[in-house]
């Protein structure tokens, strides 16, 4: 499997290269590994922030200070993602401390789907509130 793994590498590093001479769209071998290696609910993230970027990227080209928009963009998705991480860890001791596979669930089973369908839509609202945010501190 490691030399499957190899092979494969060293084919999406070639074809990146080919399609790098050819002045095509490039195929990053990075985006690729993490693709096959990371499971969707982590992947799907990283594939909408990079589009959130791009588009967050486009708007700050036109900005006043082009240079400040692009590092407030910077500094706020950097603060999501070291929250993110903290609130990892920090759930994970709830997890620990209260021996229990979902401590703070505000809904039972059934409602489920519906809690996590509320759960993406707040922070797709969250996100957009600070970069919002953003975008007004950097005009």
């Amino acid at each position: 499997m490691i030399g499957y793994g190899a092979l494969t590498g060293v084919a999406v590093i070639a074809v990146d290269e080919l399609l790098g001479k050819a002045g095509k769209l490039r195929l990053p071998p990075l985006g690729v590994g993490l693709g096959v290696y990371l499971p969707m609910s982590v992947t799907l993230p990283v594939t909408i922030g990079a589009v959130v970027g791009f588009a967050y990227d486009r708007w700050a080209d036109r900005a006043r200070d082009p240079e400040l928009a692009k590092r407030m963009g910077v500094l706020t998705a950097t603060g999501m993602i070291v929250g993110e991480s903290l609130w990892g860890v920090g759930f994970a001791g709830i997890v620990y401390l209260t021996n229990k596979e979902t401590p703070l669930a505000l809904v039972g089973d059934g409602f489920a789907s519906v809690a996590l369908v509320g759960g993406t839509l707040l922070f797709a609202v969250l996100t957009w509130v600070m970069y919002r945010r953003t975008m007004a501190a950097s005009r």
